[in-house]
């Protein structure tokens, strides 16, 4: 083949590659579009059954009429989510009358009968539906859900719920339920924690006591300031001379939440902890507690070798009044 031959090949063959080329991006350009005009048509379709959903629960609610045909069409986690959704908006007596109407149609065992059944993802939604119904019967089923769910994920889940609906169990469930003297102890642990706080003192000062792990040990005694029961100082001030420093800065986190007089006198030797991080803690806790005792130190610790240290020492002087 000659050369001018080569080149008018190589021509036609790039001219069809291109022409193909540009039908195949038309082609994924229309499926594309097609498939936004479904999308977009779906979700229109779908905002306007939870119109309707939403409208025939609003109507039902006094018991005089049945729900309607969206209802009838809806599946119970739609169901269930139209409640919680009505549950933001409405306030006394129509609460009231939606977790009746949610124990009355029993959508809390339909929706559990489904989500036993799914996978974890599926059973977490289902439990947080049930944190946004409320009721004794959604209360009953996140319980259940909290200490029997073989799902670690699903029973912390149900554990934020429920304290979302204040109805936490006892401190020593939670802690069997959500394996905390196995798994290391997150933000998430402390606020359920500081929630269950206010109506189970005596028993988080039961557990103070315990030979737990020092994450969970901590755990505990930062609770401890949550109860706002002055009967829990001495334990705090067992717990500022514990072993481990994490449960040492625990104590003087709860001190300063309990802001009680008599906490100065083991607040003040922590400020010549060996461990920097329950020094500068100790810092702030003389600065948010007002003890001017501490001044003297507070100036020599402005010269600690620890920068952290520093910082917080000459914020607490600033605080308390102190030179410059």
């Amino acid at each position: 083949m000659t050369l001018p031959g080569i080149a008018d090949h190589v021509a036609r063959l790039a001219i069809l590659i291109s022409l193909w080329g540009t039908l195949a991006m038309a082609a994924l350009l229309l499926v594309l579009v097609m498939r936004r005009d479904r999308k977009e048509r779906s979700r229109a379709a779908t905002e306007t059954n939870n119109r309707s959903l939403t409208r025939e629960i609003l109507a039902a609610l006094p018991g005089v009429e049945r729900p309607g045909e969206a209802y009838r069409h809806a599946s119970p986690e739609q169901r269930l989510a139209a409640v919680s959704h009505l549950r933001r908006l409405v306030r006394g007596e129509d609460r009231v009358r939606l977790t009746a109407f949610v124990e009355r149609h029993h959508l809390v065992d339909r929706v559990l009968a489904k989500a036993r059944r799914r996978r974890i993802s599926r059973r977490v939604d289902a439990v947080r539906a049930l944190g946004g119904v409320g009721g004794s019967q959604a209360v009953a089923a996140l319980d259940a859900m909290l200490r029997h769910d073989k799902a670690l994920s699903v029973r912390l889940e149900a554990a934020a719920m429920l304290a979302r609906l204040d109805a936490l169990p006892m401190a020593d469930v939670l802690i069997a339920a959500l394996a905390l003297e196995k798994v290391p102890v997150t933000p998430l642990h402390h606020a359920l924690f500081r929630a269950l706080a206010p109506h189970r003192a005596e028993e988080l000062l039961a557990l103070s006591w315990r030979n737990f792990p020092p994450g969970l040990h901590a755990l505990v005694v930062d609770a401890l300031g949550w109860t706002e029961d002055y009967s829990t100082l001495e334990m705090l001030s067992e717990a500022a001379r514990a072993g481990d420093a994490e449960v040492r800065s625990a104590a003087l986190a709860a001190a300063v939440r309990l802001n009680h007089p008599a906490a100065g006198k083991w607040v003040l030797p922590l400020l010549e902890d060996p461990d920097q991080n329950v020094r500068a803690q100790a810092a702030r806790a003389c600065a948010a507690m007002g003890l001017r005792t501490a001044l003297p130190l507070l100036e020599r610790m402005r010269q600690d070798p620890s920068r952290w240290v520093r910082l917080r020492a000459g914020e607490a002087v600033t605080t308390l009044g102190g030179g410059a």
